[in-house]
Formats: structure tokens, sequence, C-alpha cells
């Protein structure tokens, strides 16, 4: 499975019709700081699973929020993510990255 993090922030990406890959960001939802999908790449991807796994057992820690899409047809898909609190406006911090999406 094909891993997209942070790094790729601003980028193309290549893929092809069937592929699973999987978006991670770092995320600590005990202060509030949450990644919210904007743009999730319908109609060309499907979102398969949401989840967050702490980076340990500690009261109060980080750890990763990942996503996992399945690309279902070809087109340009834009995946948008802003992180925030949500009784907050303004975002500390984006993500976005387009993939274009190729049959085999």
């Amino acid at each position: 499975m094909r891993e997209i993090t942070k790094t790729d922030s601003g980028k193309e990406l290549h893929a092809e019709i069937g592929e699973v890959f999987e978006l991670r960001l770092p995320e600590n939802p005990t202060t509030g700081y949450r990644w919210e999908l904007r743009s999730h790449g319908d109609p060309v991807l499907e979102l398969a699973e949401d989840a967050f796994a702490p980076s340990g057992d500690a009261v109060g820690a980080g750890g990763m929020r990942r996503w996992t899409f399945r690309i279902l047809r070809a087109g340009v898909a834009r995946l948008e993510l802003v992180q925030r609190r949500s009784w907050e406006r303004n975002a500390t911090d984006t993500f976005n990255v387009a993939i274009r999406v190729t049959a085999r």
C-alpha cells in the first residue's frame, strides 16, 4: 500500500485505477487540533477508512491520523485538509495533494 505523508503536500502524484493508498498526518486530538477533510477526491477516490492511532500510552499523547483511499476511476482527485480546533476559524496547518489517475 502506498503511503502519503506531510512531505507530499503541494505535490501532484500519479496512480492507477484500483490502487489503495494511505494518507498519514500527525495529530493530537486531546489538544483540540484535528485534521478536517475539506476535499476528499470524489468521484475519483473513495474513503475506505479514517482512524487515529496514539503514539504511546501517556495521557494526552499525540499520534497519527490515517485515511485509507481506494482509487475508483481515472481523473484528477484533490485532497485538501486543514488542521484546526473546531471552535476556531483559522487553520494552524494545511495539507493538499493532487492525484492524477490513469487507467492500467
